[in-house]
C-alpha cells in the first residue's frame, strides 16, 4: 500500500514537473511573442510616423509648387496639368512635347528675351547714330537757312525793283491793250456783219458740201459694181448648164441672192463685156428657184448660130444680188405702137424683180411724183414730149439725174438690157393670129440654106445610154 502511495506520489510530481515546464515554456513563449509584437510595434509606430512626416512634407512641397507655379493652392493635380498645358500652348508653341516644362520654358522665354534684347541694343546704337547724324545735319542745315535767309533778302530787294519796273510796264501795256480792244470791237463790228451777210452762203456751202460726200461714198459703192480690169460692168452671174432641148438654162443665183421669179435677163457671151452697148446674144426668165444659188430659167431669146452655152453672163438692171435698185421713169413710153402709154408694163417689171420706182413724170396730171436719189440706179428715158411746158421738166430731170450721178438708159436699151420681148414679136396662129403680119417669104419659100460651114458649136455627140438619167 505505501508502494502505491509512492507511485501515486511519483506520478503526481512528475505530472507536476511536467506542467511545470509547460507552464515555463507557455510562459516563455508568450512573453516572446510579447516582446516580438512590442518591437513590431514600436516599428510600425515610427513607420506611421515616418510617413506622417513624408505626407506633411509632400504637402508643403505641392504647395510650394503650386506657388511656385502661380495657381491656386485648392487645384487638383489634373487642373494643375490642364493649367499647365494651357501655358505652354499660349506662351512656348516652338517647343517640343519631350521638352514642355516650366524649366525648359523659361529657358526659351530666356533665351528669345537675349535675342530681343541685343537686337534692341543695335537698334539703340543705330538711333544712337543717327541722331548724332541728325544733329549734325541740323548745325548744316542752321548755316544753311542763314545763307537762304540772306538770298531771299537779296532776292526780296531785286523783287521789289522789279515790280516797280512792272507796274510802270503794266501800265503802259493796259494803255496800249485798251486801244487794241477799241481796234478789236471795231473790227468784231465789222466781222458781225460780214457773218451776217455769209451765213446764208456757208449754209448752202455746208449743203452742198454733205451732198457731194453722200454722192461720193454712193459713187464709190457703184463702182464696186464695175470690174477693174474691164471697165464695164460687173455680170449678175452666169448661165451653169444649158438644156436647148427643153430650153432651159440653169444659172449661178437664187433665194440667198433674193431672186424671184420671173425676172429676166439679157445675156452676153462669156468673152463679152456686160453694157456700153455691148448686143446680147438672148434673153431668159426665171421660172423656179432651186436652191440657195441655184435657178432655173426659161429661153426666151437665143440664135441657132450663136446658142446660149454654160459660161455666158446674166445680166438685168432690176436686180442686184440681195439689194432693192431704184428707177426713175420719164417720158412716153409705147412699147406695142398703139399710142397708149405703157408705163405700167415697166412699173410692173421693176415690182416684180423687187425694185422700186422712187420717181417718175405721171402722164396723165404730167406732175413728177417722188424724187431721184443718190441711191437711184437708172433713169429710164421714153420719149421727149410734145408739150414744151412738159419738155421743159423732161430736161430738168435728166439735169438733175447727172447732178445726183444716177445713170440714164433708153426704154429700148433697158428692155434689151433686162430680157424683154415684144409680145407683138411672138408667132399666134389661129383666127386671131398675127400670121398676116409676116413679111414676105423668099424666092426659096423661106428656108435657111446651109452654106457649107458649121459653127464650132455643134459638135457631133454620142447617144447616152439608156436608164442614164442627168442630173438636170
Amino acid at each position: 500500500m505505501a508502494s502505491s502511495e509512492n507511485q501515486g506520489l511519483q506520478i503526481a510530481l512528475i505530472i507536476f514537473v511536467m506542467l511545470t515546464i509547460i507552464l515555463s515554456v507557455t510562459t516563455f513563449v508568450f512573453f516572446r511573442q510579447a516582446d516580438e509584437a512590442t518591437i513590431r510595434s514600436i516599428a510600425d509606430s515610427k513607420k506611421a510616423t515616418d510617413a506622417d512626416t513624408a505626407l506633411r512634407d509632400a504637402i508643403v512641397e505641392s504647395k510650394r509648387l503650386k506657388e511656385l507655379m502661380g495657381v491656386s493652392e485648392g487645384l487638383k493635380p489634373s487642373e494643375v496639368d490642364a493649367t499647365a498645358a494651357a501655358d505652354f500652348a499660349k506662351y512656348v508653341t516652338a517647343l517640343s512635347d519631350e521638352k514642355k516644362n516650366y524649366r525648359a520654358a523659361l529657358e526659351y522665354l530666356y533665351g528669345t528675351y537675349l535675342d530681343k534684347d541685343d537686337k534692341l541694343v543695335a537698334k539703340t546704337t543705330q538711333f544712337m547714330q543717327l541722331e548724332k547724324e541728325k544733329e549734325a545735319f541740323e548745325k548744316a542745315k542752321d548755316a544753311l537757312v542763314l545763307d537762304a535767309q540772306k538770298k531771299q533778302q537779296e532776292a526780296e530787294d531785286r523783287l521789289k525793283n522789279e515790280q516797280q519796273a512792272f507796274t510802270e510796264e503794266r501800265n503802259k501795256k493796259n494803255q496800249q491793250e485798251q486801244e487794241l480792244k477799241d481796234q478789236l470791237k471795231t473790227k468784231e463790228e465789222e466781222l458781225d456783219t460780214v457773218k451776217t451777210a455769209s451765213k446764208k452762203d456757208i449754209d448752202v456751202v455746208k449743203a452742198e458740201k454733205s451732198k457731194v460726200e453722200e454722192f461720193l461714198n454712193i459713187a464709190n459703192e457703184k463702182n464696186r459694181e464695175i470690174d477693174p480690169a474691164t471697165g464695164f460692168e460687173v455680170p449678175d452671174g452666169l448661165i451653169v448648164h444649158v438644156s436647148q432641148k427643153a430650153g432651159l438654162v440653169w444659172i449661178n443665183v437664187g433665194e440667198a441672192d433674193g431672186l424671184r421669179r420671173q425676172v429676166t435677163f439679157s445675156v452676153v457671151g462669156a468673152d463679152e463685156n456686160v453694157g456700153k452697148g455691148q448686143p446680147t446674144k438672148g434673153r431668159i426668165e426665171v421660172t423656179e428657184l432651186k436652191g440657195p444659188h441655184f435657178a432655173q430659167c426659161r429661153i426666151l431669146q437665143d440664135e441657132i448660130s450663136d446658142p446660149l452655152v454654160p459660161g455666158d453672163k446674166i445680166f438685168t438692171p432690176l436686180w442686184q444680188p440681195g439689194r432693192s435698185e431704184g428707177f426713175g421713169i420719164v417720158g412716153n413710153i409705147d412699147l406695142n405702137g398703139d399710142g397708149e402709154d405703157d408705163r405700167e408694163t415697166i412699173v410692173d417689171m421693176i415690182h416684180m424683180a423687187g425694185g422700186r420706182v422712187d420717181a417718175q413724170v405721171d402722164p396723165k396730171t404730167n406732175k413728177m411724183e417722188g424724187k431721184l436719189t443718190i441711191h437711184t440706179r437708172y433713169l429710164i428715158l421714153g420719149e421727149a414730149p410734145d408739150d414744151a411746158n412738159v419738155e421743159k421738166d423732161f430736161f430738168k430731170i435728166q439735169k438733175e439725174a447727172d447732178q445726183l450721178g444716177v445713170q440714164t438708159i433708153t426704154v429700148d436699151k433697158f428692155l434689151d438690157h433686162v430680157g424683154w420681148k415684144n409680145p407683138k414679136e411672138t408667132l399666134i396662129f389661129g383666127k386671131r393670129g398675127n400670121v398676116s403680119a409676116l413679111p414676105p417669104e423668099k424666092p426659096d419659100g423661106g428656108y435657111p440654106t446651109a452654106n457649107g460651114r458649121v459653127s464650132d458649136v455643134f459638135k457631133k455627140r454620142k447617144p447616152s445610154r439608156r436608164g442614164v438619167k442627168s442630173t438636170f
